[in-house]
């Protein structure tokens, strides 16, 4: 007979440890306080069991204090400098010390990520210090066993950066304003027939036309047919839309953003709902619902809620079979409601939860089924095409309607002829691509592979508060194309997503055992290396790019009291913009920005034309 086990197992958070112990002690679990950390204890077959929260990350990296010093650190040294390991917060640390002389075996039960690898693996390196032999074991909890953590939580002066993600995306904004500058609209035509009682649209077959004299010619040819048109064969078929796919982290922020959300703003109020228990985890790449997922549980929560109708109606189906997205991993399970919602005044929580609710409902309801009739009419020698669509059973577009407008045709038959009322040539213009949103920046960023799932929404809040972005219809201001302009000639390598993809295969290599660690962290090193050697050869033509684009933008012409400063933009503590002399302290001239902000055409500046009516109350 074997001895008891000592066994401490580290989970990722408070909600996990305390769900987990209840299922392994079957409810006979002990809460210990200690120096300010509550973990749990209990005996199973004989063996004491420690189940330890860990709350997130416990380390926090850092350089040594002489290289704090922005100006006086040589890049090239800062590389190959080891950074300093903070034990955060430190008590923490002192318990898992003390619990590890009496502990026989660790058991990693923190997500089955890389980012739960890497909690567990710092808290194990405090366990070692100690007990520097001590076994450990990883558990594989995935979203693919019956894992409680889907269902309960705890209710308890401008910077210029750079970095291999936030480079490229700031890259990928200033390429989409490329291309719109460099747009070219071209015209084409088509050809419009009206006719019927009641009256209905119907388009030349071969449009659009690249020539307006095709068009033309298309309506001469009409003008042989007289005054009617002859509905020459009708076509007739469905049209099943498939439910939307689940959501994970980026489709749902992306979504929030198309709603007036703003990727930040939007995981701020699905990690607040995902600690009062109403969602599920919102940091997941995963859109495919795993099998063990209670959906009949959960339709049952939602049932005394706004959404009973939609929850009933599912659950009277003798059968589920919910959508699915383009990527399955054993990843947390596509975020979804995991109770009513809270009473709450309508708000960013109360807007995130409703996307959440609606698209797990959408997901699964049975397919939008359309009509959709094809009418092909001859006038003259002219042939035209009339689509008309009519739903038949909205389904999950009953949950998520869209403003479609749906065109039904009048009743027709092959053979009849109708009156035309009108035959008109319709000019437009191609237009050039739309501007990223912060939804439509997400997406990309995912087909990319630049960022995580956690920490994307980061870099975009990151990019808006360097004030290298700007807008909902996002631009970059002038220090943001300035920088990606010149680190795409003298830093390419990190304003590429290569180098961020690159990296990324490099640690699943280290995490399948075909890569060390100590080959990634040199390979890493050498490459940095050759982007500062890159960027200090040009240091000069680099900052003054950047330096000059920045203050052009800020620039509002000269002082209007001492003459020799310029007037620039600036911002104040409390948010406000204004204007201040850049031979400040000497000239403490400060004047506020008309209400609407807007910078005025160059020569308006220059002609003194009045945009600053009111001096600023307090002195610069």
């Amino acid at each position: 007979m074997r001895p008891p086990v000592r066994r401490l197992v580290l989970a990722e958070k408070f909600s996990a440890a305390r769900r987990l112990a209840q299922i392994l002690s079957q409810g006979k679990t002990e809460t210990v306080r200690a120096e300010g950390f509550s973990y749990f204890q209990f005996s199973r077959a004989g063996d004491h069991v420690i189940i330890f929260p860990l709350r997130g990350h416990v380390v926090e990296i850092d350089y040594p204090a002489e290289a704090h010093d922005w100006k006086d650190t040589d890049l090239d040294v800062l590389i190959d400098m080891e950074p300093i390991r903070h034990e955060s917060p430190p008590a923490l640390h002192d318990t898992l010390r003390r619990l590890a002389e009496g502990t026989d075996e660790v058991v990693l039960a923190t997500d089955y990520d890389r980012e739960g690898e890497l909690i567990g693996v710092e808290a194990l390196e405090t366990l070692r210090g100690q007990r520097p032999d001590l076994p450990a074991r990883r558990a594989r909890f995935s979203a693919m066993s019956p894992r409680f953590l889907t269902l309960e939580c705890a209710s308890d002066r401008q910077i210029l950066s750079a970095g291999r993600v936030q480079t490229p995306t700031l890259g990928l904004v200033a390429e989409r304003e490329r291309e719109r500058e460099d747009f070219v609209p071209r015209s084409f035509w088509n050809v419009r027939l009206v006719c019927g009682t009641p009256p209905f649209e119907a388009t030349a077959v071969g449009g659009p036309f690249w020539d307006s004299g095709a068009a033309q010619a298309v309506v001469a040819l009409s003008g042989l047919g007289g005054e009617t048109a002859t509905v020459e064969r009708i076509t007739q078929s469905e049209h099943r839309e498939p439910p939307p796919a689940p959501f994970n982290t980026t489709s749902l922020l992306a979504k929030a953003s198309r709603e007036g959300i703003s990727a930040s703003r939007g995981m701020l109020a699905a990690q607040d709902l995902y600690v009062h228990g109403e969602i599920s985890y919102p940091r997941t790449d995963n859109t495919v619902y795993p099998s063990s997922l209670p959906v009949h549980e959960i339709l049952g929560r939602l049932r005394e809620s706004a959404y009973g109708p939609y929850a009933e109606r599912l659950l009277a189906q003798p059968s589920l079979e919910p959508s699915r997205g383009p990527i399955q991993t054993t990843d947390h399970p596509p975020v979804h409601p995991t109770a009513a919602p809270a009473k709450r005044r309508d708000s960013v929580r109360s807007r995130v939860y409703d996307l959440v609710a609606r698209r797990f409902l959408a997901t699964l309801s049975p397919a939008s089924v359309t009509a959709v009739t094809e009418v092909r009419l001859t006038v003259g020698d002219s042939a035209f095409l009339a689509t008309g669509r009519k739903i038949l059973d909205p389904g999950w577009r009953e949950i998520l309607p869209e403003p479609e407008t749906m065109t039904e045709l009048p009743s027709l038959s092959e053979g009849e002829a109708v009156p035309i009322q009108e035959i008109r040539v319709v000019e437009d213009r191609t237009r050039s691509p739309p501007l990223h949103s912060q939804g439509s920046l997400l997406l990309a960023m995912q087909r990319l592979e630049l960022g995580t799932k956690s920490t994307r929404h980061e870099i975009l809040d990151l990019l808006f508060r360097r004030q290298f972005v700007t807008g909902r219809s996002m631009r970059t201001t002038a220090a943001g194309r300035a920088l990606v302009d010149a680190l795409a000639i003298y830093g390419p390598d990190i304003a590429s997503p290569e180098m961020t993809r690159h990296l990324e295969e490099r640690m699943t290599a280290i995490a399948e055992g075909h890569a060390t660690l100590e080959d990634v962290v040199t390979e890493s090193r050498s490459a940095l290396h050759a982007v500062v050697a890159e960027l200090k050869a040009h240091r000069t033509s680099l900052s003054r790019w950047i330096r000059d684009a920045t203050f052009l933008e800020k620039d509002y012409g000269p002082c209007t009291v001492c003459a020799e400063g310029r007037l620039v933009r600036r911002r104040a503590r409390n948010g406000w913009a204004f204007l201040g002399c850049s031979s400040y302290p000497a000239c403490k001239n400060r004047l506020r920005l008309n209400a609407l902000g807007q910078r005025l055409p160059w020569e308006q500046r220059e002609a003194g034309t009045e945009i600053l009516p009111t001096p600023a109350s307090t002195t610069a």
